[in-house]
């Protein structure tokens, strides 16, 4: 019998957030079993893995529906099993959109901020299976689905 295959997406801003989401992964993880959501750099464009690059949408809401729209169309046609994502830029529409398809979800908030929700936090948390926060603070904050889990990074 022939194991199913797990693919994952992670979805993140192409800085600081995607190296936090790459440090949380084996380093002997199958490059063929995950997907990357972000935008175009330097840095990014050199990476081995399937990459979709998306548009900046930094605090503009007009662009987040065609950017849904397409995570919608990206996970369907990848068959993805897992999205997990830290928030930033494509984190929330790929959230939604992994959501509305019944892709499991796994939102990380890694912040520097350990007294206030994050504004991706408070978005993501309704359409995340697992909330994970790295300070005990932050589980109180968000509810009784957040679990904290310590240093995560």
């Amino acid at each position: 019998m022939e194991k199913t295959k797990m693919k994952i997406v992670l979805a993140s801003s192409a800085g600081g957030h995607l190296t936090e989401l790459f440090e949380l992964l084996p380093q002997d993880l199958n490059k063929d079993k995950f997907v990357i959501f972000t935008e175009k750099n330097d840095r990014t464009s050199k990476l081995k893995n399937k990459t979709y690059f998306f548009k900046p949408l930094l605090y503009n809401p007009f662009p987040y529906f065609p950017a849904l729209l397409r995570c919608i169309k990206i996970l369907r046609k990848e068959n993805v099993n897992v999205l997990v994502t830290n928030g930033a830029e494509i984190g929330l529409p790929a959230i939604i959109a992994a959501k509305f398809l019944g892709i499991k979800t796994i939102y990380i908030d890694i912040s520097a901020a350990a007294t206030i929700r994050t504004l991706a936090g408070k978005f993501s948390y309704p359409f995340s299976d697992i909330f994970l926060v790295q300070y005990p603070e932050m589980a109180r904050h968000y509810g009784k689905r957040a679990k904290y889990v310590g240093g995560i990074v």
